[in-house]
């Protein structure tokens, strides 16, 4: 369908898009998250203008949010309707355009600031986790930044008259996620995972009084979408780039750091609540045994867990010590990032149909199903994309540290990173927490503790091996 001065020959292409297809993995799970938030809040009656008032008026009177976010929420106010709905229209927007991969810069960037919006207007709500809304917009900012710079860049007649233009249309598709696989394998596929994402979201119980109704309907427009999105890869053209694997390489160092000083973050809030604590473990486990919408079987199992807290609240601590501090430095990349989703994974199967509210209250909305699940899935893209890029070189010490994460940055640059870190590091220690909430502290110590690893990761990458030499 193309002619040949638009298309790559066939290793080309696989080569090309094998990288590529890393960040199309993550937008369509970006994009199904927006698409299934949005149906959820609608069966449930949060897009209704009322609600979100309510919202807006509970974040005005409580004294845990900031100035600057209540000054928003009045200033809002007047204006809530328009608010609420172009808030979930953009939402809506947004997963449409990252299914089907049509301007993933334009819908990753809608999803950011719409993500942005909700999370300072909710997150200080009773039934909200700090990270619900936050870790989504961080995701959807990396990968609007990631998918422009990828973008293939339109080459016009006149600056290279032996050439031919890429259309405009082919730049606004985006690249094709899996070109080795035909479009009746893919729609199979496709029908068994909106089987898995169906059951899934019957157990997180989303969708209040409507759950069969928002599960159904979120399921069917996410595999719908998502054949349409392979429908249009026959207009789709590979994006002709020698750097295509380094500079998606980059971008999913990004997404793991990113992902890391969430987890450092999660470590303090934890300690904070004393759920590092024997006791405290085993409420935690115990909560999730009684109000969990897990099989019996997997309930069962917890409860076997609860029972040696002892045992296992320990090691559980120094995974999840050691795993945040290994993804913000890029150290044992790709072993490190699996095992960190399996247990993101076990977390996310756990915590289906258990509010966000500590202790745990009957009566309560359960917490959004894709809150951990997303950096589930964003997690699992890392550890494939380390994986594969780890067994085509046969050396440990690459295995072991990688590739250079600061090819491009001078020597004069790392001292300047240096310097700025310090100067953050100096404003930290001079400045205590501004308040003794559990996250603002966790804030406060997770800053504390990613300065010296920031450290470590610019001196550890004089030591890492370029991958051009490889």
């Amino acid at each position: 369908m193309h002619n040949s001065s638009q298309t790559l020959d066939t290793s080309q292409t696989k080569t090309a898009t094998s990288s590529t297809a890393w960040l199309a993995m993550i937008s369509l799970f970006l994009g199904a998250a927006c698409v299934q938030l949005v149906i959820t809040r609608y069966l449930n009656g949060e897009v209704a203008p009322q609600a979100f008032a309510a919202t807006l008026e509970q974040l005005i009177r409580t004294e845990k949010a900031p100035a600057t976010i209540q000054s928003l929420a009045i200033f809002f106010t007047p204006h809530i309707t328009s608010l609420t709905y172009s808030l979930h229209f953009f939402i809506l927007l947004a997963g449409v355009l990252l299914i089907l991969r049509i301007l993933m810069p334009l819908g990753a960037l809608f999803m950011f600031v719409s993500f942005i919006v909700l999370w300072g207007f909710t997150y200080t709500g009773e039934n909200s986790w700090f990270f619900e809304f936050l870790s989504p917009a961080l995701y959807a900012l990396v990968l609007a930044v990631s998918s422009y710079s990828l973008t293939p860049n339109i080459q016009k007649p006149s600056d290279h008259p032996s050439s031919h233009p890429t259309p405009y249309y082919q730049r606004l598709l985006g690249g094709i996620l899996a070109p080795d696989i035909s479009f009746l394998s893919w729609c199979f596929w496709v029908i068994v995972a909106s089987s898995v994402l169906f059951a899934i979201f019957l157990m997180s119980r989303n969708g209040g009084n409507h759950i069969l109704l928002a599960s159904l309907l979120s399921s069917i427009t996410i595999a719908v979408l998502a054949i349409l999105s392979k429908f249009l890869d026959r207009y789709r053209v590979v994006a002709q780039t020698q750097q295509s694997n380094l500079l998606v390489g980059r971008w999913i160092n990004l997404f793991t750091i990113t992902i890391g000083v969430m987890l450092i973050f999660q470590v303090y809030e934890d300690s904070l609540l004393n759920w590092f604590t024997v006791e405290g473990y085993r409420g935690l486990v115990n909560s999730y045994v009684e109000y969990g919408n897990t099989p019996l079987w997997f309930r069962n199992a917890l409860a076997w867990v609860a029972e040696h807290a002892n045992i296992f609240m320990p090691i559980q601590r120094v995974f999840e010590v050691s795993a945040a501090i290994c993804m913000v430095i890029l150290v044992f990349r790709f072993p490190i990032v699996l095992l960190t989703t399996g247990l993101f994974a076990i977390l996310s199967f756990t915590e289906f149909g258990v509010t966000n509210i500590w202790p745990p209250a009957p009566g309560k909305p359960p917490a959004w199903v894709f809150e951990l699940l997303l950096t589930t899935l964003v997690s699992l893209t890392c550890g494939l994309y380390y994986l594969f890029d780890a067994l085509k070189y046969k050396s440990w010490h690459y295995w072991l540290l990688g590739s250079k994460v600061f090819e491009s940055i001078s020597n004069l640059d790392k001292r300047l990173l240096f310097v700025l870190f310090f100067i953050l590091e100096i404003i930290l220690f001079s400045e205590g927490a501004i308040s003794k909430e559990n996250d603002i502290l966790a804030l406060h110590f997770a800053a504390l503790a990613l300065i010296p690893l920031f450290y470590i990761l610019i001196l550890i990458d004089i030591v890492r091996k370029d991958i051009t030499k490889l």
